[in-house]
């Protein structure tokens, strides 16, 4: 499972620390088929099941002593598992908040233990176990990149070596590596599957939200900026060590009833940020909230008043802002992207696919003397055509 931990779940910023794993839809995946495979390993795999591990598997844990009942021994704060190795060592043993496991045997009844907290354990033992190999097996069996030769290894062990238990290790290396190719193969489906933002959706829904934003009581928002007015080649306005992290860009948001918002957009969606620290440029770029599919979702889940305030801008919201300053920005758009309409539709759960494909190619056909509204629709913002 090391690979698919390396190279296809999802892990925070490192920054000074080591990294978690951050909840997402994949992750929770992920978790949820080691935890099914955990669980089911001493029933379909009982020799195996009884191999202790090279090293221990050690994490902090949020279980207590109370929890552990038959085949345990608990003395003062201390749990320990009747079942012990060769070296008469017990395979489970918990002190304090430290929990050392040593067996899939002892995996299995822990995660059995943990009831509802199953998740949250399995979570912090891959956390701090990033390639679990090679505490199970030895570091002769790390996941490395490139061509994987460690059954090649294994094989030619055998044929050397007298170990009682080579032909068990091989079992286990086998049946990791399996789950390995499980876990590869449903995380690149589910990302094959999810819808994907990308810098020109983001810049289109920006501008459309930022003409129904201002002073005044039915804008939708008081105010939407971006943290930076540099933009790259490719579209993004973050770093480029955040761009491989897949983040596009970072906004200030001020809704009319919360606290300003700092939020991401990156290829995954939309979600809240630690912010930025006063005085400085620096962005805390870990995850605070759950992934949204575009900032409009983002917002309703954050401000009631922008569900409100959308609702009376329904009618205009999802209809090309006509006077002249939006009009200019189409252009723009249009003339670097052919085909790409500004419109929120795609943002939004109506997803009008007819009215997308021809708002571009009706918008360019009106005569630009017809888009100037009079001094009254420049006061309303809106011209005759929206009444």
């Amino acid at each position: 499972m090391g690979a698919a931990l390396a190279r296809a779940a999802q892990w925070t910023a490192a920054g000074s620390g080591t990294g978690t794993l951050e909840i997402t839809p994949l992750n929770e995946s992920l978790l949820s088929q080691i935890l099914k495979f955990v669980e089911d390993f001493s029933t379909r795999h009982p020799q195996e099941a009884a191999f202790v591990f090279r090293e221990p598997l050690e994490w902090q844990t949020q279980l207590n002593c109370s929890v552990f009942g038959d085949g345990y021994e608990i003395n003062e704060g201390t749990v320990q598992s009747e079942a012990k190795g060769k070296d008469g060592q017990p395979l489970l043993l918990l002190t304090a908040s430290t929990l050392r496991v040593r067996s899939f045997g002892q995996l299995s009844s822990l995660l059995q233990i943990a009831m509802e907290k199953k998740l949250k354990e399995a979570q912090a033992c891959l956390e701090a176990n990033r390639d679990p190999i090679v505490k199970i097996l030895g570091p002769e069996y790390g996941t490395v990149e490139g061509e994987d030769t460690s059954m090649l290894r294994l094989l030619d062990k055998m044929k050397k070596d007298d170990d009682p238990e080579i032909e068990t290790k091989m079992k286990i290396n086998l049946l990791l590596h399996q789950l390995d190719l499980q876990l590869l193969n449903s995380s690149l489906k589910q990302i094959s599957q999810d819808a994907r933002l990308n810098p020109m959706a983001v810049n289109n829904e920006v501008n459309l939200l930022m003409n129904f934003s201002g002073k005044g009581e039915d804008t939708v928002l008081e105010s939407l900026e971006y943290t930076s007015d540099y933009m790259f080649s490719n579209g993004c306005r973050a770093p480029p060590w955040r761009q491989v992290h897949g983040e596009i860009c970072y906004l200030v948001i001020k809704p009319h009833d919360t606290d300003p918002l700092y939020i991401t957009c990156s290829t995954a969606g939309v979600f809240l940020n630690g912010g930025q620290k006063k005085g400085t440029d620096y962005i805390d770029y870990e995850r605070k909230s759950d992934i949204y599919k575009d900032i409009v979702t983002f917002l309703r889940e954050k401000s009631p008043r922008f569900v409100e305030n959308m609702a009376k801008q329904q009618h205009n919201f999802f209809k090309e802002p006509t006077y002249e300053k939006n009009y200019q920005r189409m252009e723009v758009v249009d003339a670097k992207v052919s085909g790409q309409p500004q419109n929120l539709n795609d943002f939004t759960e109506k997803n009008v696919c007819e009215k997308v494909k021809s708002s571009a190619a009706r918008q360019r056909s009106v005569d630009k003397k017809k888009l100037e509204p009079s001094m009254k629709e420049k006061n309303t913002g809106l011209s005759a055509s929206h009444r």
